[in-house]
Parts: structure tokens; C-alpha cells; sequence
């Protein structure tokens, strides 16, 4: 029988938390005493077959990509081993990473096994008051073959960040649908995005920093070329630069003036959408909404997003796009005998249940 491994509150851990957790107990172990371990000892140790301690020393080796070797004798050492310092933090400082880990479950992309043993981790070492307010809430991304791809390709991505390696991408561009691009990248960052991750890197075809979905990356292989990056290159001003990750092709930023309704502009007015915004409650109880970025398809759907809801004052090429929009749903609703006067003037109501 496996150890069951107790949580502050005396519970079994998680399968996927116990086996992450007696991973790094491994690393620890090995570490602190080179060549004693065996792949007997530690399965007795842990009260679990011999073969399931071969998959965890694989997932070591293989998986981490931690240099672990064996001696003849059977005991397994570590032939190099990145070391970590020991960093200790204030409470509240703690709990802002217990949070942030919390909110990383909610994206996938994130390893599911190392993730749920960080927040474990953070989790034992709180104080025994604040433990009913750090109870697993259950909302993590399930690990279904998309998310377990986007994992693999974070993984591989963050490696050649960390190396400042080069990489070469099998890549499907949105613009371009069912067609495939080979590109070299240098890779800069990866960030996440509308829960999506984005790569942010130099294209060597189109000799530019650009921007990649991560889900569009069919395979991506690390290359033995070191890369430095552009020392004029700023990931916050670039970022900044846009609305969200997407950047439009040579588009200027430019002042766009939004006037919302009272109700859609108490949700606009909450929130910190990017650095420029300006926001002046008027009169009448609209929002006048104010930001300076490149129009781009991004931003203009989120402006499409509150409908009837937003009057798009400036620029004029943003407010005829939207009409056009407008009266292609007229049109499109129009042929299931929908009124007209009701399509973009009412709230939308979900049916009740009968």
C-alpha cells in the first residue's frame, strides 16, 4: 500500500499531489545522500512497487531533465543539479503567491502535477487560522489532450528561453487557415492572454518582433543556436504598446473616444484596461471612455462585445466598422423573423426554464 501523505487538516493528499510531492522528496533525498539510494530502498521507503519508483526516477530524468545517474551498485546520484536558494517570506507575501498559484490552475498550459505540490506546499506552511481560507477550490483546468499539448510546448518554449536558444516552430498563422510556416524564433517571453498563451520573440522570416499563439504551434524544437536578445527590445513597453498581445501591422496608436451607457459603463469604469485609459462619468450618467492604441480586430471586438451598449465617438473608420457589423446581424437574424427594432435595442434575456 502507497503512503498516504497528510495535509494540515489530516486528509489524504491528491493522487496527482502525492506523486509530485514523493518526486521532489526524491530529488531531496538523492541529493542529500548521493549513491545510498536504490530503487529498492526507495520503493520501501515509500511502500509502492519497484516499478512505479522506475516511472518516477523517468519523470527525474526525463521529464525535469535532471542529470541522474547509476552505479553499478544500484545507487543513484545527481551528476549536475540546478540548486535553489532558500528564500524565506513574509506572510503576506506568502499568501500573494499561494493566490497566484490558485489563479494559475484556472489556465491551462500550466503542469497540473507541479502546480497542485507548489500549492500544497505553500499550503502546509500557513498558519492553522487562515486554513479554512486556502481549502482547494476544485477549479482546476482538466488535463484533456489540448491542454496537455499546450503544456508541452510551454515546456519546450520556456526551456529555450532560459537557454536563449533559438527554436524552430511548425506554425499555423490565423490568417492563413490549413496552411503550415516553418519558422526560426528567437524566443523573448511567453504570456498569457485571454486564456490563451502567446510567445513573443524575433521571426527571422519577417526579420520583426512578432507575436504567436502557442495553440497554433503544431512542433517546436529547440536549436543548438545561442541567441541574444535585442538590448532596445522592452517586453513591458511592447505589451503596453497594444490592446492585449495583438498588435496590428504598422498601426499607429491613436485616441479612441467610447461613450458607454450607465449600466455597461459601471463594469467598463471597475476595471484597469490598459495605461492610457481616461474615464469621465458625464451628465447624463454615460461613461466617456478614452484610451490611445492601434485599432486592432482584437480591440474592436471587445468594443462589439457591449453592442448597444457603446457609441463609438472616434476614430470614424472604428464607428463604420461596428455600423457594418450591425446590419450584417440585422440582416442574419432578419431571416429567422426576428424584429428588427428589438435586435440591438433591448437587453439580451435568457429564457427561463419551463
Amino acid at each position: 500500500m502507497s503512503k498516504r501523505y497528510p495535509t494540515t487538516r489530516g486528509e489524504p493528499r491528491a493522487p496527482e499531489t502525492q506523486r509530485a510531492s514523493r518526486i521532489l522528496e526524491i530529488i531531496s533525498k538523492i541529493s542529500a545522500a548521493p549513491n545510498q539510494w536504490t530503487r529498492r530502498s526507495l520503493a520501501e521507503h515509500y511502500e509502492i512497487s519497484e516499478r512505479q519508483i522506475t516511472k518516477d526516477l523517468q519523470v527525474i530524468r526525463h521529464g525535469l531533465r535532471l542529470e541522474l545517474e547509476r552505479q553499478p551498485s544500484g545507487g543513484y546520484y545527481f551528476k549536475t543539479l540546478p540548486r535553489l536558494p532558500a528564500v524565506s517570506y513574509s506572510l503576506a507575501e506568502a499568501l500573494a503567491i499561494f493566490l497566484a498559484a490558485q489563479a494559475g490552475r484556472r489556465l491551462a498550459g500550466i503542469p497540473h502535477e507541479e502546480l497542485s505540490a507548489a500549492i500544497a506546499r505553500l499550503r502546509s506552511i500557513m498558519p492553522r487560522e487562515l486554513q479554512p481560507l486556502l481549502q482547494d477550490d476544485g477549479a482546476a483546468v482538466p488535463p484533456v489532450p489540448r491542454n496537455r499539448h499546450r503544456e508541452r510546448i510551454l515546456e519546450v518554449l520556456t526551456r529555450a528561453i532560459a537557454a536563449r536558444k533559438s527554436v524552430d516552430l511548425v506554425y499555423h498563422p490565423a490568417s492563413r487557415p490549413g496552411e503550415r510556416t516553418q519558422r526560426r524564433v528567437d524566443p523573448y517571453a511567453v504570456v498569457p492572454n485571454a486564456q490563451s498563451w502567446h510567445l513573443i520573440g524575433w521571426c527571422h522570416l519577417r526579420c520583426a518582433v512578432r507575436i504567436f499563439k502557442v495553440d497554433r504551434v503544431e512542433d517546436v524544437t529547440v536549436t543548438d543556436i545561442r541567441f541574444t536578445p535585442d538590448p532596445e527590445f522592452d517586453l513591458n513597453e511592447f505589451l503596453t504598446a497594444g490592446w492585449g498581445v495583438t498588435r496590428g501591422t504598422d498601426q499607429p496608436p491613436e485616441e479612441i473616444v467610447l461613450r458607454f451607457t450607465p449600466t455597461a459603463g459601471r463594469w467598463v469604469a471597475e476595471e484597469q484596461w490598459h495605461p492610457t485609459q481616461r474615464s469621465e462619468w458625464l451628465p447624463d450618467g454615460s461613461l466617456e471612455f478614452r484610451v490611445t492604441v492601434p485599432v486592432t480586430e482584437e480591440f474592436a471586438r471587445w468594443v462589439l462585445h457591449y453592442g448597444a451598449d457603446c457609441d463609438v465617438v472616434a476614430p470614424v473608420h472604428l464607428r463604420t466598422w461596428l455600423a457594418e457589423q450591425a446590419r450584417a446581424l440585422v440582416e442574419r437574424y432578419s431571416r429567422v423573423n426576428v424584429e428588427v427594432g428589438d435586435l440591438l435595442v433591448t437587453s439580451f434575456q435568457p429564457r427561463k426554464e419551463v
